[in-house]
């Protein structure tokens, strides 16, 4: 059965494009990137209100199920991003009183039921960048919809994904998958030949090697 190489998670801005085309190209894989746009032009009307949030998540999670099952058909795919840390916004999203009860209980049962037809990747990759420097780059790149979300908004999405791999292995076991953590708050990293070099000789090794979670600063 095939299966997808290496899933990049990360908060917004942390480097997860930057990772992605970099592996690609060292490693020859394909790019699956983000889907993250929409005909209804959800992101931007849930960044300006919050009653957008509900149908917004509802349609990430079937867009990241179908691209999953899409790059599933060959070994030859890397991820910016996937349907296993979805849930991670929703839970956000409902404890900020954006999803109603009913509504998040319709997400969950849904999550469940598509997680359910999935096979785990070889690699997650989680990249962790220190929130002043996630802040300085959204400000940085300058799109609107995710200035005006606000830095209150973007401080409670970092909470809550600085516990992605513990949340993700309670979700799916992770008993077959290798995992590692980048730190990528050093905009230096992708400029030290060195550095590079031993981050993609650990890929490698995980990925041929089973190797166990292996962290590294970069």
């Amino acid at each position: 059965m095939s299966r997808v190489q290496i899933i990049v998670e990360g908060m917004t801005a942390s480097g997860k494009s930057t990772v992605v085309n970099l592996l690609s190209e060292r490693l020859g894989l394909r790019v699956m990137p983000e889907e993250f746009r929409d005909q209804y032009d959800l992101l931007r009307r849930f960044h300006l209100e919050r009653r957008w949030a509900f149908p917004m998540q509802l349609n990430f999670l079937v867009t990241r199920f179908a691209q999953y099952l899409c790059a599933s058909e060959s070994d030859e795919y890397i991820l910016d991003r996937s349907v296993f840390g979805d849930k991670i916004y929703a839970t956000l999203y409902y404890k900020l009183g954006y999803f109603r009860d009913s509504q998040f209980g319709t997400y969950l049962m849904l999550y469940d039921s598509l997680l359910k037809h999935l096979t785990m990747p070889k690699l997650i990759i989680v990249l962790s960048c220190p929130f002043e420097e996630i802040m300085r780059r959204i400000r940085m790149r300058g799109r609107s919809d995710e200035i005006e979300a606000g830095e209150e908004y973007w401080r409670s999405l970092y909470d809550a994904y600085s516990s992605f791999l513990d949340f993700v292995r309670s979700e799916t076991g992770l008993s077959t998958t290798r995992c590692m953590t980048l730190d990528l708050g050093d905009p230096a990293f992708i400029h030290t030949p060195e550095r590079v070099e031993r981050f993609i000789e650990e890929v490698t090794e995980a990925l041929d090697a089973g190797a166990p979670v292996r962290m590294t600063g970069g």
